[in-house]
């Protein structure tokens, strides 16, 4: 894991390179690297975890390439071997040596044969060319700037502000603005700033000439193999196995200690499990809280205790939420709405003081095998929408208003990617009036849609779609976004078991019959689990990994609010209307606190970025 930074512009000289990387030198305390010729500049900032010597200084060059690389290449052995054979010699066990021979024997599509995580930067002096590649799920940022036969690359946007003109740099996209206070997060591959953008996921980009284009190298749709339905539970269960174990062994290559964050939900307790039994003795970190709606610390405890792993937890608090609270836009490069961040920062610390470099979350596997408590109400509404068949406007609004009784405020932003899932394509627009009519007008949006998509479908296309878009969205811009920069502001690697391009493929032609079944989300991942643990360990009310946001919101961050949000910017809001809200806030009267809290983040982070 480290931090790239890089720029093609002749105008620009080594200083500005210099200022890019330092920008990011969380991201790699252990060593740093240079190239600027001729206006070409590329930096590197590295967190030593796979051949901790010299050797894996960068930028790396090999004959007319140059290598500046965030992330880790877990079959590099297997490339290794494989480029051996077309005659290549290695004086090092460092991937980054690995993936510049790769490079330089297949080109961009080298990638195809990679098992891992990465975003990269190769220049070819002799083709006069720059690559920029990012990995097939997203799990390691690239952002680029790109105007007038000139481009600009980093790891984050601080990365890129050095970079940028006084004028760029407060340059705010009012659509990236729209679709963060919706959302709570910038996605879409755009950035909050005009005129940076986001490499996607699963794309390289080509600069050559002056000018850009960027190609889709991977992608994966969210349809059900049908053949698959005539094979047997046991069957599928131990293909999952067998993905599963291969993918998390994967994880654990490092030359440095590695921990795993274990929540006590299913995802993490398979890869602890899996772990445990495969690789030896873990290291297990757990969070807990004051609040026991959101507290799952007890449950991880006793998981942590059957498999016999180091384990360490700590409680996060008001007062210590208040304090990282302060440092969040040190550690986050763009708003960032979700109130998770907070914890998930709090536990990458925990692993941090207690001797870790690398850490494995366990995100993804609501997504990859329908676990999200809303799938399975949406698929129960999807039935008895089915059996009106051709409704009035009445019952269709009745309809709506019933699933609007099941909306809590939080899944706002959801419903509405949603809504463009279904066809609506102004969901990302921002007004007040949504903000009044509150949930039963986005779902009253998305309901005639809904309607003609179930009529049409079944439960499992339903499923397949929703899965898909949070996949492709909510995961990479919001999730991996989350674990990146907590763990990296720590300087820890953070590691996705679930995102093993193996597992995702086998999941995402998983029929929906063994993702939920009888209302049991997650079917198929629990069969396995039970391989590994006794129901009772794992058979549990499900929270996710949350924050108490209303509580804070409400009591300990109360004047900080005020203080903020009272004396906030002003040019990009509608005072008038903020200040209507805050008078409620003060009142103590209903108030859209996730609403709130996204504009409260915000003027956080502005205030940080304009400094």
């Amino acid at each position: 894991m480290c931090g790239i930074a890089g720029f093609i512009d002749p105008s620009r000289d080594r200083d500005t390179l210099e200022a890019m990387t330092a920008a990011i030198a969380r991201r790699g305390p252990d060593d740093f690297g240079h190239h600027y010729e001729g206006g070409v500049a590329l930096g590197h900032r590295r967190l030593s975890i796979i051949d901790l010597s010299p050797l894996g200084h960068q930028p790396m060059r090999f004959e007319s390439l140059l290598l500046v690389y965030n992330g880790e290449i877990y079959n590099y052995a297997e490339v290794a071997r494989d480029l051996a054979a077309q005659g290549y010699s290695f004086t090092s066990h460092s991937d980054s040596e690995v993936l510049i021979k790769a490079f330089h024997c297949w080109g961009p599509r080298c990638v195809e044969r990679f098992v891992g995580m990465f975003a990269f930067a190769v220049y070819d002096e002799a083709e006069r060319a720059l690559y920029l590649v990012r990995d097939r799920a997203g799990v390691k940022p690239l952002y680029y700037y790109e105007k007038d036969g000139r481009i600009a690359f980093g790891s984050t946007l601080y990365a890129l502000r050095p970079y940028l003109s006084p004028e760029e740099r407060t340059d705010i996209d009012p659509d990236a603005l729209s679709e963060y206070l919706t959302l709570g997060y910038v996605g879409s591959g755009a950035s909050i700033l005009r005129p940076v953008r986001k490499l996607p996921a699963a794309h390289y980009l080509k600069f050559a000439g002056g000018r850009s284009e960027v190609h889709r190298y991977w992608n994966v749709e969210f349809v059900a193999n049908d053949a698959w339905r005539g094979r047997s539970e046991d069957d599928l269960v131990d293909e999952l196995e067998a993905i599963a174990v291969s993918a998390f062994k994967y994880r654990m290559v490092a030359d440095v200690p590695v921990g795993v964050f274990l929540s006590g939900g299913v995802d993490s307790s398979l890869v602890t499990a899996i772990l445990a039994r495969h690789h030896g003795r873990l290291s297990t970190f757990t969070i807990g809280f004051n609040e026991p709606d959101y507290d799952e610390s007890a449950a991880a405890r006793r998981i942590a205790q059957h498999l016999g792993t180091d384990h360490h937890e700590a409680v996060l608090t008001h007062a210590t939420a208040e304090t990282i609270l302060e440092d969040f836009y040190e550690i986050y490069d763009e708003p960032h709405g979700d109130g998770s961040c907070i914890p998930t920062s709090f536990v990458s610390g925990l692993a941090k003081a207690n001797g870790m470099k690398v850490v494995l979350s366990a995100d993804a596997g609501d997504e990859l095998f329908g676990g999200y408590v809303r799938y399975t109400e949406f698929m129960r509404r999807w039935e008895q929408t089915r059996r009106l068949g051709r409704v009035g406007r009445g019952a269709a609004r009745a309809a709506a208003a019933s699933l609007a009784a099941l909306a809590p405020a939080r899944w706002r932003g959801r419903l509405n990617r949603y809504a463009e899932l279904f066809g609506e394509q102004s969901f990302i627009h921002f007004s007040q009036t949504s903000l009044k009519n509150g949930p039963t007008a986005e779902l009253g949006r998305i309901f005639p849609a809904y309607r003609e998509h179930a009529t049409g479908g079944g439960p499992g296309d339903l499923l397949a779609q929703l899965s898909e878009w949070d996949f492709k969205r909510y995961m990479v811009d919001d999730l991996l976004v989350k674990v990146d920069r907590a763990t990296m502001y720590h300087s820890i690697e953070g590691r996705e078991p679930f995102l093993d391009h193996r597992l995702v493929e086998f999941a995402a032609q998983l029929p929906t019959e063994f993702k939920i079944r009888g209302g049991d989300a997650k079917y198929l991942l629990k069969k396995l689990l039970g391989r590994y643990l006794s129901e009772p360990l794992f058979r549990l009310p499900k929270k996710g990994f949350a924050a108490p946001l209303n509580d804070w919101v409400r009591d300990s961050y109360h004047d900080r609010f005020i203080e903020v949000l009272s004396g906030g910017e002003t040019a990009l809001f509608d005072r008038r209307h903020i200040a209507a809200m805050l008078a409620r806030y003060r009142a103590g009267k209903p108030v859209n606190y996730t609403l709130l809290w996204f504009l409260f983040s915000f003027h956080l982070w502005y205030a940080k970025w304009i400094r």
